[in-house]
């Protein structure tokens, strides 16, 4: 299926609106071609860039009413739809006539690409005038139609439409024609010379309408397609008027006219008609059959007799006349043809003459048609090149600059970032060394610290044991006092009872004395009856009653206040036990933290490495805890839970010697699984330095590797999917100026690879080792000139550039002499100038490339691994 691409008309038009040559162009805007096919380019044309694009799919022509729009449809129509009557707008014989002037030779090319695989085909049609004199007479309008395949030689806009054509226009949509324009034959001669020249271009010239359309269903661009948009634009209305049927009959005949031909439909159409006419006249047919055979049956035999006697009588004067013409003609056909035979062979001696002198000068006129064509096709080759040459050294200088700014700012950015990346490097390592003596002090801080706190620990205890102990002394003498007082009260209580009930008594008594007195029962004026001296005695005997109630009550104060001392200094002494167990256990826990980052370091497998020791076996001698001995370790245990409590179950004797804990010291057999916290502790130095060496060398190692793989990659870029290894970048540069000046040069290694046969190569190599590595001059008149060219570049490369011709390359080796025997050659890589040593080179540097990625990811990780392992141990 084909897309319309561009539309080109040349001298025709209405009187009012001539379209002089105008090009309507809608490629390269629709979605790019799937399976593009090959194309070559044309002499001077530029190159492609990306893949190719489909037309426009659809485009909107905005001009008021009488502007073109349909003068435009008619002509492109009038190329698909050869035929007056389908001409777009009704069946107007003389539409298109008017589009032409008597002196014009019309042109309407359009240029088709295929949507798949982007290939063009240009079909256009011509007109003209015969005799150049408008006329009413159809004959007297001449068309024909053609069409080509676009390629070098010919394509839309070098149209042979006037005498000379521009090969290239000067810009997009200009007209390339010059001169004069070409009469219709002028133009068919000119496209079959193009056709002729050039196999590919597949040029056809048609001028009948028939043919033309079969061609035309060929090439894959349906008639019928177009018949139909010219059915749907021939009032200028909608595509649905074509479609808007009244009935069934409207819907039947629109149907057979879309699946029949319309020749065929109007014969069968005639025949249908035929047969129904007959059929309607059946009986008048039949008697008029019966009448006509009795007839001819009577008739016949009459017709035979005088038909045969009319026929003898004609062979006979037929004969007769025939004998006597045929003596005529032949004695004048005798004659005529001695005249003529005579004539002939004059004829023919001139033509043989005339023959060879036009042989002589078409050969004449070719070689100085070809000879002018080549030199124009030189000179505008040598003007194409330097002006090439010209702007390529502005674009590159152009790109080196525009490279040069965008990376001033990338490459002012990594150096700050390069020297405050030292700067910090630096700045940690100082802090480091710094922190160094800290961290020792830390250490010998924290063991101090345990050890004061293990001590503590120990003081504390036995404080509290004695605090206990004299807590208990003082309660039980609390308890005594308590029950002395309680006794000292509980007699005072009774002491002032008894008080209390003698004075209530002594009242009773006194009152019954009176009575008894008054009553005459008691002599009153008796030395005993005195009742003052009674409560005088019972006053007396009051006394040491009280003086007993005040001194049990002493006894009871003194009692507390010895208890309420002997409580406070229990609360002393609980308070600090538990200060004292507090510390302890934040000795533990601080202990404990530090041992099991210990032993989280001592079980990564890379210090094991470090240390050489084996993933079963770490070597070693482990000594006993620092500053401590099995009471430290019994107090750990202690405290955490983690073990026994008791200084037997510790290993260790009551006094703090060493017992089945500490005896891995020196001289003990190595400890198994990795690395103890008292190893790691030892080692904690050596270990640091090992992992500080360890992340320099694998830096480095990084560095060199990364390095190598961007050497490999630049080699397997140059060398790509095929292809021998590149030269140096010195003689790649050399070659490129060279090329830029016009002067055809080569790498050395290339066109050893190229012009010398591969037998050769060692030979070559042996006797011209620098011509090889260097360039090679393919035309031997452009020595000098080059010599001039490079001596004026200052290239300044840096490594030594040899300049020669091919035949001093090729030229045979000249005998050594005494004091060259002494130099050779090292055998070069025989991928610069072999395809299969270039292959298998190419091969193994992918192989080298994918196990280097894989060190690489090794050696990263392993990096990165033993950065955090570093700054955990130096944390620790």
């Amino acid at each position: 299926m084909y897309e319309l691409s561009r539309v080109r008309l040349y001298s025709i038009g209405p009187a009012g609106a001539r379209y002089a040559d105008t090009v309507l162009d809608l490629r390269g805007v629709g979605a790019p071609v799937p399976n593009p096919a090959p194309a070559q380019a044309e002499f001077f044309e530029e190159e492609p860039v990306g893949p190719p694009r489909r037309p426009a799919p659809a485009g909107v022509l905005f001009l008021e009413n009488g502007g073109g729009k349909s003068v435009l449809l008619k002509l492109i129509f009038s190329v698909m739809l050869p035929g007056h009557r389908n001409t777009l707008g009704g069946a107007s014989s003389g539409v298109l006539r008017k589009f032409l002037l008597a002196d014009d030779c019309g042109h309407v090319a359009l240029e088709w690409q295929h949507v798949l695989t982007g290939e063009s085909i240009v079909v256009g049609k011509v007109s003209e005038w015969r005799g150049r004199q408008v006329s009413n007479d159809p004959r007297k309008f001449a068309e024909a139609w053609y069409s080509f395949r676009p390629g070098p030689g010919l394509g839309l806009d070098s149209l042979p439409v006037a005498e000379s054509t521009a090969m290239r226009p000067h810009a997009d949509g200009a007209s390339g024609a010059r001169g004069r324009r070409r009469t219709m034959k002028g133009f068919r001669d000119a496209l079959t010379e193009a056709g002729k020249a050039y196999p590919h271009l597949d040029v056809v010239w048609e001028e009948i309408h028939e043919r033309w359309n079969e061609h035309l269903g060929e090439l894959g661009l349906d008639p019928e397609l177009f018949r139909y948009q010219r059915e749907m634009n021939a009032d200028e209305g909608e595509a649905a008027g074509l479609f808007a049927v009244k009935n069934d009959s409207d819907f039947t005949d629109l149907l057979l006219r879309a699946v029949t031909d319309t020749r065929d439909t109007d014969g069968l159409a005639d025949l249908v008609h035929g047969f129904a006419h007959k059929l309607g006249r059946r009986a008048e047919l039949t008697a008029e059959r019966d009448f006509t055979a009795g007839s001819l049956d009577l008739l016949s035999r009459i017709a035979e007799a005088g038909a045969r006697r009319d026929e003898a009588r004609g062979v006979h004067a037929g004969a007769e006349r025939r004998t006597r013409s045929l003596a005529r003609r032949l004695s004048a056909r005798g004659a005529q043809e001695r005249g003529r035979a005579a004539e002939l062979a004059e004829q023919v001696a001139a033509a043989g003459h005339a023959v060879t002198d036009a042989e002589a000068e078409r050969g004449r006129s070719a070689l100085i048609a070809s000879e002018l064509a080549y030199r124009h096709a030189s000179l505008a080759l040598a003007a194409a090149e330097k002006a090439a040459a010209a702007q390529r050294r502005e674009l590159n200088d152009a790109r080196t600059l525009h490279s040069a700014w965008q990376a001033a700012e990338t490459v002012l950015r990594h150096r700050a970032a390069a020297d405050r990346s030292a700067r910090v490097a630096a700045a940690i390592h100082e802090a480091e060394k710094d922190a160094a003596p800290a961290l020792a002090a830390r250490s010998r801080a924290a063991a101090d610290l345990v050890r004061a706190l293990n001590a503590a620990a120990e003081q504390g205890e036995a404080l509290a044991n004695e605090q206990e102990e004299r807590s208990a002394a003082l309660q039980q003498a609390g308890e005594a006092a308590h029950r002395d007082a309680t006794a000292a009260a509980t007699d005072a209580q009774r002491a002032r009872s008894e008080a209390g009930h003698l004075r209530q008594r002594l009242a009773e008594v006194e009152q019954e004395t009176e009575e008894a007195v008054r009553a005459g029962w008691i002599d009153a004026s008796g030395p005993d009856a005195d009742p003052a001296r009674a409560a005088l005695a019972a006053s007396d005997a009051e006394k040491p009653a009280v003086a007993a109630y005040e001194a049990a009550r002493e006894a009871a104060r003194e009692a507390t206040a010895h208890a309420k001392e002997a409580a406070a200094a229990e609360s002393r002494a609980e308070l600090a036990a538990a200060r004292a167990a507090d510390a302890a256990t934040a000795a533990v826990s601080a202990y404990e933290a530090e041992r099991r980052a210990a032993e989280s370091l001592g079980a990564e497998q890379r210090l094991t490495e470090l240390l050489g020791l084996s993933e079963s076996m770490a070597s070693g001698q482990v000594p006993g805890q620092r500053g401590g001995g099995a009471d430290t370790d019994a107090a750990h245990r202690a405290g955490s839970g983690t073990g026994p409590s008791t200084a037997r179950e510790a290993g260790s004797d009551a006094d703090g010697r060493p017992g089945a804990r500490t005896g891995t010291a020196l001289g003990a057999a190595p400890a198994a699984g990795p690395l103890t916290a008292e190893e790691l502790d030892r080692n904690a130095d050596a270990v640091h330095a090992l992992l500080e060496e360890n992340v320099a060398s694998a830096e480095r190692q990084l560095f060199d590797l990364r390095t190598a793989a961007a050497d490999d990659s630049r080699i397997l870029g140059a060398l790509g999917d095929g292809g021998l290894l590149p030269p140096g970048p010195d003689v790649l540069a050399t070659v490129e100026y060279l090329g830029e000046h016009g002067i055809p040069a080569l790498p050395g290694w290339r066109y050893l690879a190229q012009a010398v046969d591969p037998a050769d190569h060692a030979a070559v190599l042996a006797a011209r080792p620098e011509l090889v590595d260097g360039v090679v001059i393919t035309d031997a008149d452009s020595h000098a000139r080059a010599r001039e060219v490079l001596a004026e570049a200052s290239l300044l490369p840096r490594s030594t550039v040899a300049v020669g011709t091919a035949a001093a390359l090729l030229a045979p080796a000249p005998e050594p002499s005494a004091q060259e025997a002494g130099v050779f050659l090292v055998p070069p890589n025989p991928a610069m100038h072999d395809e299969r040593a270039a292959d298998e080179e190419r091969h193994a540097l992918r192989a080298r490339a994918a196990a280097r990625d894989e060190e690489i990811r090794t050696v990263a990780a392993r990096l990165a691994g033993d950065r955090t392992l570093a700054a955990r141990l130096a944390s620790w």
